[in-house]
């Protein structure tokens, strides 16, 4: 090869390269959405009005849990579906309710952002990946804010009740909502709550909070942590909306 072939052939790869990181996000993205969960088994949570009781799945903490206020009303400024969710905490094995065990709640905004951190990187799969420097990091927050966190002691019935909103989704999530349990100080249970497809669509379709943020290309089917696990018993929300409300329970298993 001759040097004016080499240079044409050396800008040839630069400028593929080029186009490929100008195209990142996209081409992760389109990967991403392609996933398929494979033996997942997620089982709906049992209702505190059921006559069942499991052990709750665990899942990922995530990147983005900090301690927050006790409150019953986590919302703050924030806009969107209002959602009511009432939790209960029992033992598994009895099904007798757990008193004094502390509830925590967090999750994202209607734009796919968490309080406390970078509100950009929720349409970037692969900068958000890049940034958090892998799926079990914890990250320290970036600025204050508490919105959309809080956390309950559970009464003698062993429940608590929260108000918020329908969790927005982000890069490569779909909506969810994290929860800690603790007793006496240590920490009993580690997981994610999950909703309906059709639901989320739905919400997101309609609802003038969501509706810029565009739909999900992410599914139960190939959200990329629920993939990791394949034990999800107890870990989807059984809601039911009420004009422009809703209202979700469940019942949490811990040893």
């Amino acid at each position: 090869m001759n040097r004016r072939g080499f240079l044409w052939a050396g800008g040839g790869v630069l400028g593929a390269g080029a186009l490929v990181w100008w195209q990142r996000n996209a081409i992760v993205r389109a990967a991403l959405s392609r996933r398929v969960n494979a033996d997942v088994r997620l089982s709906a949570a049992p209702s505190p009005e059921d006559d069942v009781c499991l052990l709750t799945a665990e899942q990922d903490e995530g990147p983005f849990f900090l301690r927050g206020p006790v409150r019953s009303d986590i919302r703050e400024d924030r806009d969107g579906l209002p959602l009511t969710l009432r939790v209960q905490v029992v033992r598994a094995d009895s099904c007798q309710p757990v008193p004094d065990a502390v509830v925590e709640l967090w999750h994202c905004d209607a734009a796919g952002a968490y309080s406390g951190y970078r509100a950009d990187l929720a349409r970037k799969p692969v900068d958000t990946l890049l940034y958090l420097g892998g799926l079990d990091t914890h990250l320290e927050p970036t600025h204050p804010g508490t919105f959309l966190r809080g956390a309950q002691a559970t009464g003698p019935e062993g429940s608590v009740e929260f108000r918020t909103i329908f969790p927005g989704w982000y890069e490569p999530r779909v909506p969810h909502v994290h929860a800690k349990v603790f007793v006496g100080g240590t920490s009993y249970l580690t997981t994610q709550l999950y909703f309906p497809d059709d639901f989320a669509r739905d919400v997101y379709a309609r609802h003038p909070a969501y509706a810029p943020h565009g739909m999900s290309p992410y599914a139960l089917g190939n959200d990329l942590i629920l993939g990791r696990y394949r034990e999800a018993d107890g870990l989807l929300l059984r809601g039911e909306r009420t004009g422009e409300r809703m209202v979700a329970s469940c019942r949490l298993g811990v040893a």
